[in-house]
């Protein structure tokens, strides 16, 4: 990893291939030699999706790598917050943000780590990537595609490295034994051909060692939505729908999809995805975007309060018809034809990406959908069931239009 020259440097691996514990050792020593942007910004920040991912992963790793170098002084240590003040001046932080708006505010700094970067949103990620004046570090496991090969990647400052658990010298005997049952689960034969299908015993095992064994890019399996295409930007022929609303605060985001049809097909742009947004907030967004009565909204109608209240700003907006199976039954709708998602839309493609069937206990796909990565999708789930509903397929567009 030393060796690696990307201003940005992805590790991308399997579990127990050690790339946490590789990275905080290489930003230790770059705390206590502070060189290069470390001498205006002194400032190395840890960054996760939580505090308790925090003090579980990177925290625990970098007190134990500090008290085994015989570097760690319990007077330089913070617990609230999480911060230690090397004697060169450095501080090391580890952080969670739940807003922008609150990882613009922590200002700039000299070096930065992203911490399973594919929990971390890509608002959030930039936000903070682009205040930082030197290394950018993220690490994940592979499971499917997100930002970081959407856009990160893409830069040719970057710089991608691939692990596995054969490349961490310390991965413990138990780890070992159970990957490898986890490839005899997998695999008629495991030292053969995994891309060979005649090869798959169990494809959800499959994906799943490829994934965490091999520490390259799998696919979700049990993705609910496979009928949908990127595309640049919405024709000019395109005719506007609506819009749908989906109420977030602190720990969820409000987010704001506007719906079109082309050809008898929806397309679907992400307007907003942000947390701690306030009604008038919401509002003023609306304005911005040149919504107006005329413009019809549907939001979640467990907000009728929330819904009220913008609509004294002077929009048309209603409440989503809910009631038994209403979630499986707008999935249905959306599921019916083939959709697109404009390229801007970020938060939206990560999301249908990952937005799966739950499974029980032995992989085995349940009828509901799991609890997460739903934020784009329900207020498009709204609009597709009051203006997406029993029409025909007439035509269909080319995805680079």
């Amino acid at each position: 990893m030393r060796n690696m020259k990307g201003l940005t440097k992805v590790v991308q691996g399997g579990t127990s291939s050690g790339k946490t514990h590789g990275i905080i050792p290489i930003l230790i020593n770059d705390a206590c030699e502070r060189d290069g942007v470390l001498i205006d910004k002194p400032k190395i920040t840890v960054v996760n999706e939580s505090i308790p991912a925090a003090k579980d992963g990177p925290v625990e790793i970098f007190k134990q790598v500090m008290q085994e170098t015989g570097r760690w002084v319990e007077d330089r240590w913070l617990g609230n917050p999480m911060q230690y003040t090397f004697a060169s001046g450095v501080k090391f932080q580890f952080k969670s943000f739940d807003s922008v708006g609150k990882a613009k505010a922590a200002g700039k700094r000299g070096k930065l780590f992203l911490n399973e970067c594919n929990h971390i949103s890509f608002p959030i990620a930039d936000a903070l990537m682009v205040r930082t004046d030197g290394d950018v570090w993220l690490d994940y496991n592979p499971d499917n595609e997100f930002w970081v090969h959407n856009s990160t990647l893409k830069d040719p400052y970057s710089e991608l490295m691939i692990l596995n658990y054969k490349d961490n010298e310390a991965c413990p005997v138990n780890v070992v034994r159970l990957l490898e049952l986890r490839m005899s689960m997998a695999f008629h034969d495991p030292l053969k051909e995994w891309e060979d299908a005649k090869n798959v015993k169990n494809k959800y095992w499959a994906n799943w060692c490829k994934v965490y064994v091999a520490g390259e890019l799998g696919s979700l399996e049990g993705v609910i939505f496979e009928n949908w295409e990127v595309i640049d930007s919405i024709p000019s022929q395109a005719r506007y729908v609506g819009y749908g609303i989906d109420f977030g605060y602190t720990n969820d985001p409000t987010t704001i999809i506007d719906a079109y049809e082309y050809n008898n097909q929806p397309i679907f742009d992400e307007l907003c995805f942000k947390t701690g947004m306030s009604n008038k907030e919401i509002a003023e967004k609306l304005k911005e975007s040149n919504k107006h009565r005329a413009h019809w909204g549907v939001a979640d109608s467990a907000e009728p309060k929330s819904i009220d209240d913008i609509n004294r700003y002077g929009f048309n907006i209603k409440g989503s018809e809910k009631g038994k199976d209403s979630i499986n039954f707008g999935i249905g709708i959306l599921q019916e034809r083939k959709f697109y998602v404009t390229s801007r839309s970020l938060n939206m493609i990560d999301e249908l990406r990952k937005y799966k069937w739950a499974v029980d206990r032995n992989g085995n796909k349940l009828n509901n959908p799991i609890d997460k990565f739903n934020h784009t999708i329900d207020p498009s789930r709204y609009i597709a069931v009051e203006k997406f509903t029993n029409k025909k397929i007439r035509t269909t567009f080319s995805a680079s239009l």
